[in-house]
């Protein structure tokens, strides 16, 4: 069938995402097999956001995001299209492991897709760095978010940078920050 090679399945060989395996105590090992054979099925692609998009649970949209955090990371080609999607699906959920891995699943996307949206991810970036409220994790997506913008980075950043690396809840992000302003003045 010629919507196959298109990434489309055709509806009668269209087989959904098993929401009962994104559950408590999932193995990395098991999430790595499900985010490559995801990574294969566009169908699960959509399943895996739906799932976090329309939870059933409260565990399934971390394990969800983690799992197409998976198939994105064994073939990006799985969120080609997507970046729309995977940020509007942010929206749906204040739960911030799961914008972690959805954010990470997205930045996988070829960069020519991330450059349309480059002002977004710069904004939302600079939002999670500046958020004292957020784990230092969110911090880490922030800054690949910035750098995946391809903007050049303003003062806004480097003050944001600066306060949060003096409030750092860890001396590891502050390091972070640090050489991130560090790399900033080289450039």
């Amino acid at each position: 069938d010629d919507r196959r090679d298109q990434g489309v399945e055709p509806t009668a060989l269209r087989v959904s995402f098993s929401l009962e395996k994104l559950c408590t105590g999932l193995p990395v090992k098991e999430a790595q097999r499900l985010g490559q054979e995801a990574s294969q099925r566009p169908a699960w692609i959509q399943d895996l956001i739906g799932a976090i998009q329309e939870p059933h649970d409260a565990v399934a949209p971390r394990k969800a995001a983690w799992v197409l955090k998976q198939a994105a990371m064994h073939d990006n080609g799985c969120v080609v299209g997507q970046t729309g999607l995977l940020l509007a699906t942010t929206e749906r959920t204040s739960d911030p492991s799961v914008w972690r891995e959805l954010l990470k699943a997205m930045l996988l996307a070829p960069q020519k897709e991330l450059a349309g949206r480059a002002e977004e991810l710069y904004h939302l970036g600079l939002g999670f760095c500046a958020d004292p409220a957020l784990p230092a994790a969110m911090v880490h997506v922030g800054v690949q978010m910035i750098e995946a913008s391809q903007l050049p980075v303003g003062e806004d950043v480097l003050d944001v940078w600066r306060e949060r690396g003096s409030q750092a809840e860890t001396p590891t992000m502050a390091k972070f920050l640090a050489k991130q302003i560090k790399r900033q003045s080289r450039l």
